[in-house]
């Protein structure tokens, strides 16, 4: 499970809860930017899961998910972010064509501005939204 460095819990939790009741075995790259939110989190994971549930990775996702991928022991792969990144990851399981996968991929924040809003304003506030850790 792959998510978005700048929406660490809402995307990211809403693919993993599913995939653990499921009874699946995840393993999840953090974003390198809010991961020690996610490593915080993981700890009490870790007390009421099996052992070996939920494991997490991380550092740069160049890095990190090709070697993961090219073993070829990933199932399903859920990923958050870019279209590009989306095919080069596909691309690095040696049997694409039986990976299962659910990508969002290239999504934008949405911001809706008031017609009498000052715009200097809500032009930085939309920027700000769009990359800090809530989305």
């Amino acid at each position: 499970l792959l998510g978005p460095y700048n929406y660490p819990f809402n995307e990211t939790y809403a693919a993993l809860i599913p995939a653990l009741l499921m009874g699946n075995v995840v393993l999840m790259k953090i974003p390198n930017v809010g991961g020690l939110a996610h490593v915080l989190t993981f700890e009490v994971w870790a007390e009421a899961l099996p052992k070996g549930t939920l494991s997490f990775i991380s550092g740069s996702g160049r890095a990190t998910v090709p070697p993961v991928m090219r073993t070829g022991l990933v199932d399903v792969l859920g990923f958050i972010g870019g279209s590009k990144a989306g095919d080069a990851i596909l691309k690095e399981h040696p049997a694409p064509h039986r990976l299962k996968a659910f990508l969002q991929l290239d999504a934008k924040n949405l911001g809706v501005v008031a017609p009498d809003a000052d715009l200097d304003v809500a032009v930085g506030q939309c920027v700000v939204g769009s990359t800090s850790y809530n989305g």
